[in-house]
């Protein structure tokens, strides 16, 4: 991993040297691309692989160093800690070949640290839970990461075709008892193609996802009474394989597909639409007991999104369900790993709506946009033997200014904002449960529907190097100020190259 520094560069080699060389200076190029930022159909352009086709922006290219800082007085979910500090190096390109193909690549190393993690033993939580490994003890994760990914698409007559490639490995690992030490790979690969008319495109894309992770966790001091639960969902837990060993190893499978049509102009103003299935099921296996599947945990997802773009503002909509189940197996105890019976015991259902609007003008040298929304979601948790449940859900709305001028060797940005969260509903029932569960249980949902003021600001600067070639230096801060008088700080800066 030492090495995807230097892998990051030639990564954007060969793009650079095939692509058309545009006459507009590095500033001007980057102006533009925020430009187009501005307004909310920006994002349809990368949510398909054709749609980066008909991307709306000149050839870019950026090379940063990062660097990020998250720290909460209470933790706001355990299982990620309590603070978080990583540096990073990323490197995205965005290279037009000629008028009918564009090519991109992007790709980033992330290391760091994550302070006082405690309920997860296992990594990427958010994509496996709650069908994880956690002890009640934990302590700081060192994590490290890195990702590369590209693709291509071309125009062929009134037909388009669209190829993209992911692949995401990293580990996290920690030096005191109990230690884990988790290795991940995560494949993506997608696919599309699209059809024009005079003013409008129909796009298609399509999804295939294969994911491994394994998962040791040793103990150097076997004389600490440390109790390793495997977790199926709102304290519930398998005591067949819980508990402490000198090792214990799980290795998840999981593997996912998904499909999606959209439609938008071929030009920049008019409507987007966008609507999209995804499903992915990962399933947990018991390596001691010949690797025998011991839950299973499907996810499926609908989204929908639609945006009208005009020549000085947009306006859209979005809505998502998601829903995640837990199947749990049991097994025969012959030593064969044979699977005797499935129960599905747990359903997690998620809703999410919300609506947007960006207005842009300009006034000499300057661009200023406007960005209020909305947003309810709510979050319903069961768990059918023993009956629990957990509501969590959030009303919110937020209001984001912000303003950027184009000078002679400078472009400076500037951005603000503030929103208001609460819970219009929230609920928890915890029947028949250990009282250390419950209580780290009933934090969790105290903390996330806790009502909160969440403000942010961020500063970017750009210096012409050469005409073709810049610096630039950008710091945001976003705290959270929960109801009760906690609040967590988020720090980010970076500096680098955009060419």
């Amino acid at each position: 991993m030492r090495r995807i520094p230097f892998l990051l560069l030639l990564l954007l080699l060969p793009a650079a040297l095939r692509a058309q060389r545009d006459s507009l200076g590095a500033l001007e190029r980057a102006e533009h691309v925020a430009a187009v930022e501005a307004f909310l159909s920006e994002r349809f352009y990368g949510h398909s692989p054709v749609g980066e086709l008909y991307r709306p922006t000149l050839s870019l290219s950026r090379l940063e160093v990062r660097m990020q800082l998250r720290r909460e007085e209470e933790a706001r979910l355990e299982p990620l800690g309590d603070g978080a500090l990583e540096g990073s190096l990323r490197a995205e390109s965005y290279r037009r070949l000629d008028p009918q193909s564009v090519v991109w690549a992007d790709a980033h190393y992330v290391r760091g640290r994550r302070d006082n993690v405690r309920w997860n033993s296992t990594a990427d939580y958010l994509l496996l839970y709650p069908y994880i490994t956690a002890d009640s003890i934990g302590g700081d994760l060192s994590t490290e990461e890195y990702a590369f990914g590209g693709g291509y698409a071309r125009r062929l007559g009134r037909f388009a075709v669209a190829l993209r490639g992911d692949y995401r490995a990293g580990q996290e690992y920690r030096q005191v008892d109990p230690r884990p030490h988790n290795v991940v790979s995560d494949f993506t690969l997608r696919f599309g193609g699209g059809i024009e008319w005079q003013r409008h495109t129909l796009l298609a894309d399509f999804a295939w996802r294969l994911y491994k992770q394994n998962q040791r966790i040793s103990f150097q001091n076997e004389t600490n009474i440390v109790r390793e639960l495997f977790m199926t969902g709102l304290g519930s837990y398998l005591p067949r394989y819980s508990g402490k060993s000198s090792s214990t190893t799980v290795a998840y499978e999981g593997r996912g597909y998904g499909a999606a049509l959209q439609f938008m102009p071929r030009t920049g103003t008019g409507w987007y639409a966008r609507a999209a299935w995804e499903r992915f099921t990962a399933d947990r296996n018991y390596r001691p007991n010949n690797s025998i599947p011991v839950s299973s945990l499907t996810t499926q997802e609908l989204k929908a999104d639609v945006v009208y773009r005009a020549a000085r503002w947009s306006a859209g909509a979005y809505g998502n369900f998601g829903q995640r189940l837990g199947t749990e197996m049991i097994a025969d105890r012959n030593g064969q790993g044979s699977i005797v019976d499935r129960q599905t015991l747990y359903e997690n259902r998620m809703h999410e709506v919300g609506a947007e609007a960006t207005v842009v003008w300009h006034r000499g040298a300057g661009r200023y946009v406007l960005h209020p929304s909305i947003v309810w979601s709510t979050s319903t948790a069961r768990y059918l033997a023993p009956r629990r449940e957990m509501i969590v859900s959030r009303l919110g709305a937020t209001l984001r200014g912000e303003a950027s001028w184009l000078l002679d060797n400078w472009r400076l940005a500037a951005t603000a904002g503030v929103g208001y969260y609460a819970p219009p509903r929230e609920g928890l029932r915890l029947d028949a449960l250990a009282d250390y569960l419950a209580e780290y249980l009933t934090r969790t949902a105290a903390r996330l529907n806790c009502r909160h003021l969440a403000p942010e600001a961020s500063l970017h600067a750009e210096r012409r190097l050469r005409n073709r070639t810049a610096c630039f230096a950008e710091v945001r801060y976003a705290p959270r100020f929960y109801h009760g008088g906690s609040s967590e700080h988020h720090l980010s800066a970076a500096c680098g190259l955009i060419f």
